[in-house]
């Protein structure tokens, strides 16, 4: 089980990366929902082409961001969002269909990003991170960011496996004041998180 030190330091890490990662994403699910709907591309057989395009252009900006907060973009071949902080690491998915935390699937890579080493042996300052981002569950609304750290593998519509899960804020003020908890499901974070909402994953396109 992680330590409320553990948190802190992880939360301490993510901070700089909130305000352009929210930035990226909102500018990226503007500019594909716009194109989409203009060329009257609609209904469910677009929906992973938004999403992926809303990816492209999420890391177009975060690619010309001056400032990732000690954060860098690592070098993708498939055009996925993965980010680094010395030994930490983020990558960035969708949210699924039916479950808030994507399933690793069965690539053996994935697998193995999902299977954190134990705290105990290599310290949380190696932790393989997911930046789960959430569609606006309205019109006008925002997306929202859940940094999560998963601890294991686990089958699509199996509750996933994690010992750190919060919502990430979208400036810097927020941050002050956290209290970490830690129960049986790991550190848990004083913000409520929508549970209702339900997206397409990975496979999807994330």
């Amino acid at each position: 089980m992680l330590t409320p030190e553990d948190g802190a330091f992880i939360t301490l890490a993510v901070e700089g990366l909130a305000a352009p990662l929210h930035a990226g994403l909102d500018q990226g699910y503007t500019n594909a929902h716009r194109h989409y709907d203009e060329h009257e591309m609609t209904g469910q057989g677009y929906t992973k082409g938004r999403t992926d395009l809303t990816r492209d252009h999420a890391r177009k900006h975060l690619e010309k961001a001056t400032d990732l907060g000690g954060w860098e973009l690592a070098n993708s071949k498939s055009g996925r969002i993965l980010l680094r902080n010395q030994m930490l690491t983020v990558r960035v998915l969708h949210a699924a269909p039916f479950d808030l935390v994507p399933a690793p699937g069965r690539n053996k890579a994935r697998i193995s990003y999902y299977s954190n080493p134990a705290v105990d042996l290599f310290g949380v300052q190696s932790s393989n991170l997911l930046a789960v981002w959430l569609s606006p569950s309205e019109e006008g609304g925002q997306i929202s960011v859940r940094i999560v750290r998963p601890i294991g593998d686990w089958k699509p519509g199996r509750p996933a496996k994690f010992d750190l899960d919060f919502e990430l804020p979208r400036d810097t003020e927020t941050f002050g004041g956290w209290e970490f908890v830690p129960d049986d499901n790991g550190i848990m974070l004083p913000f409520e998180f929508d549970e209702d909402q339900r997206e397409e994953g990975e496979s999807s396109g994330a």
